[in-house]
């Protein structure tokens, strides 16, 4: 009995168990159903795998793994250039909004104070002063307030509307037919019309770099994920190659299976 022992090794009474052999980092596992009884161990061809045999199912594992990274690698690279460039038009077109609501604004206090010269000039034009001083005073107030205080767009277009009426009122006031005087009035009335138009477009530009600011925030987290997907994809691509390139050395040589370079099971779930 002991000889039989020593000649088939330990009797296991598991009806099953999963056995393992690592090579490189990876494991091998083939299910192996071993008998209840020592009668039937003698029954039972137990077929183990050659070096030729192991040196094919790794060199096959890591070919897949380069294979798959390639492939994802190209998919991910077409993604990021298409995201990189639509990052950047987003960026240009949120500079351009934010340096064109600058621009509008500014623009509407320079116009408000080209009207506010042209006010004066027309003053000058008038004979009687003193029959228009309540209107020049009221209209000081209404430019001053365009062109400092913080308003709606309802308020600025009132006041717009404020101002022509004034220079009406002056006008019919003092009707003096001046050319001059009809010239700079029409002068007057032709910047406000400028400054409300910039106020019309700036109301429609305000939310917009909001929106832009959004869409670009996301559009940079988006290419950053792919540039590390992209460098991890790299340099998993690049160890499997090395430790192909061990593996077939391996096989050219006609070397015994020894441990090559490693690569570890739980990186490549990533």
């Amino acid at each position: 009995m002991t000889h039989g022992v020593n000649s088939i090794g330990l009797v296991f009474f598991w009806k099953k168990i999963y056995s393992g052999i690592t090579i490189s980092g990876f494991k091998l596992y083939g299910e192996t159903t071993l008998p209840d009884t020592e009668t039937e161990v003698t029954n039972t061809p137990v077929t183990l795998l050659d070096d030729n045999e192991l040196l094919s199912i790794v060199i096959e594992k890591h070919n897949r793994f380069m294979g798959e990274y390639s492939s994802e690698l190209k998919d991910l690279q077409e993604k990021m250039n298409s995201g990189r460039s639509e990052y950047n038009r987003v960026s240009k077109e949120l500079e351009a909004l934010e340096t064109r609501i600058v621009v509008l604004k500014e623009k509407r206090h320079q116009l408000y104070y080209q009207a506010g010269k042209l006010r004066l000039r027309l003053l000058e034009t008038i004979s009687d002063k003193e029959k228009t001083q309540h209107l020049e005073s009221e209209m000081g107030n209404i430019e001053n307030k365009l062109q400092n205080a913080n308003l709606s767009s309802s308020e600025e277009c009132g006041y717009i509307d404020s101002i022509r009426s004034l220079l009406k009122e002056m006008i019919e006031t003092v009707p003096d037919n001046d050319m001059v005087q009809q010239a700079t009035v029409s002068s007057i009335h032709d910047i406000l019309e400028t400054a409300k138009a910039a106020r019309s477009e700036l109301d429609e530009m305000l939310n917009a770099p909001d929106e832009h600011r959004k869409e670009s925030i996301t559009l940079k987290q988006e290419v950053e994920d792919q540039e590390a997907r992209l460098a991890w994809l790299a340099r998993r691509t690049a160890l499997h190659k090395e430790a192909l390139g061990y593996w077939e050395n391996v096989g050219l040589v006609g070397s015994t299976m020894i441990d090559g370079p490693g690569i570890s099971e739980g990186e490549e779930q990533q």
